[in-house]
């Protein structure tokens, strides 16, 4: 044990503590990008302007590899419509490749020696990694930061920079998922090939493991800032070493369900309606904008509507214009001041989903005067309530605007979308609608009722569930 320890001692003085002029830079700007250089044989390409830039090649557990003592280097030569272009992409590679830890590695002459003396005092099968962890966690310096006190530091800056925001309740429960696999273990102990292996191991689809990895990946560089570690152990993992991503089909409402869906809230909830045509027709984000939309943004005299910066996504000012006639003809039905979602929202938007999918009117009538809590917990609801794609109504909006002006510029200005035109097709926009129906989705107009019928009794359920109905007939 102490040989192991003294080897790792050694190793730590050695490698991890060289001279500035032989560790990784991890500073995103130590990314050494030339050009934009103009490629004279690809003159008839749109793509003839390039860069130019090398990066240490990382091996299958994410550590750099070494040919002959010395890290393998990769070239990379993307190309650019433009030289505009080419010039503007030069913080997004600097940014990539400083979130995943990769940067140039320069070693002098002294430094190579002593990285191979080190290796050659190493048993068969004990990496230089490993060794250096053994000692680290076997010899602490002062305090020892486990990954609960890291984490806890880490989310209590964060929320001072972002505030509670999605962003934020992201970071939080996927950083306490890994915390809770390594619970314990000082946050310095952990190593590149063990979050490949959790990464690797989790359960669900791939855009998942992704989203993860890029989430520790922050914290990970704020481990670094703060002194907590010398490198991100969640760094230098590539997309093509993680499940590949595969894009689903779009899913979004057909004609039929999305009228049968503003009939059911015209008919039985009218103060939901302001809520749900600023994203059916206007295509807000329901996730990070909804939840504290207020009507005063939407100006009718201009036609306009306006986001404050500190409830859109990016973060800034946002104004949308050039709706259609109908939105406008919805809002002066409907809109309001104020908060636009109501009390209790989730459960009466959940009324609305099953009430709009019931065939006949009657029926629905009947299930609407059953009380909200009731009618969610039946057994003919749940399969309602479960068809209802993903962020379906900013998904809607696109599809249709697309399908009726054949262009997805003009759409992606109205949804604020800043990737390009493919991503907006990958992402956003279903397939099967032609032009006509993209007109018929914008001529839907409102159709008030007098009286909207709501829940009138309130029953106490006891036992199994009660089906659709018993319940109706109760009602009655």
């Amino acid at each position: 044990m102490q040989d192991y320890a003294r080897l790792g001692c050694f190793v730590l003085r050695k490698w991890f503590l060289l001279p500035a002029d032989c560790q990784q830079k991890s500073s995103s700007s130590d990314v050494n990008i030339t050009g934009p250089f103009l490629d004279k044989q690809r003159r008839t390409s749109k793509r003839k302007w390039y860069l130019h830039y090398c990066v240490p090649e990382l091996g299958a557990n994410g550590s750099p590899v070494m040919v002959e003592g010395k890290v393998k280097m990769e070239r990379h030569r993307p190309y650019y419509e433009s030289k505009a272009l080419a010039e503007a992409d030069k913080p997004r590679i600097r940014g990539q490749y400083g979130t995943a830890g990769a940067g140039d590695f320069i070693h002098s002459r002294d430094a190579q020696s002593d990285y191979s003396q080190a290796v050659g005092l190493l048993p068969a099968g004990v990496t230089v990694t490993m060794a250096a962890q053994f000692y680290a966690r076997h010899n602490p310096k002062g305090e020892v930061v486990t990954l609960e006190i890291a984490r806890s530091k880490f989310l209590e800056q964060r929320k001072l920079l972002v505030g509670d925001t999605r962003h934020y309740r992201d970071l939080d429960w996927r950083t306490a998922a890994f915390v809770t696999a390594h619970s314990g273990r000082p946050a310095a102990s952990i190593t590149r090939s063990e979050t490949m292996t959790y990464l690797l191991n989790l359960k669900g689809e791939p855009r998942s493991k992704l989203n993860h990895k890029r989430a520790l990946c922050t914290w990970g560089n704020w481990m670094i800032e703060a002194g907590i570690r010398a490198d991100n152990p969640f760094g230098g993992i590539k997309r093509k070493q993680l499940p590949k991503v595969l894009h689903k089909e779009v899913e979004f409402f057909s004609l039929t369900e999305v009228e049968a869906y503003l009939r059911a809230a015209e008919r039985y909830d009218p103060e939901l309606l302001a809520h749900e045509i600023v994203q059916l027709l206007a295509g807000v984000r329901a996730d990070d904008e909804m939840a504290d939309f207020r009507g005063e943004w939407v100006k009718a005299s201009t036609r306009e509507v306006v986001l404050p910066a500190e409830i859109t996504k990016t973060g800034n000012r946002a104004v949308i214009d050039g709706l259609e006639d109908n939105f406008w003809a919805w809002w002066k039905a409907y809109g309001r001041d104020g908060l636009l979602r109501p009390r209790n929202y989730k459960k009466r938007f959940w009324r609305i989903r099953i009430l709009s999918q019931i065939p006949k009117r009657d029926d629905a009538d009947r299930m609407a005067g059953i009380w909200v809590n009731q009618v969610v917990k039946t057994a003919a609801a749940k399969p309602l309530l479960l068809n209802w794609p993903w962020n379906a109504r900013r998904r809607t909006f696109c599809t249709y605007h697309v399908a009726k002006y054949r262009s997805a510029d003009r759409t992606a200005l109205i949804l604020r979308h800043k990737g390009s035109v493919q991503t907006l097709h990958d992402s956003y926009r279903g397939t099967g609608v032609k032009p006509a129906q993209g007109k018929h989705y914008f001529t839907i107009m409102p159709k008030p009722v007098s009286h909207a019928l709501r829940p009138r009794i309130k029953q106490h359920v006891i036992g199994q569930m009660h089906s659709p109905k018993i319940l109706a007939e109760n009602a009655e």
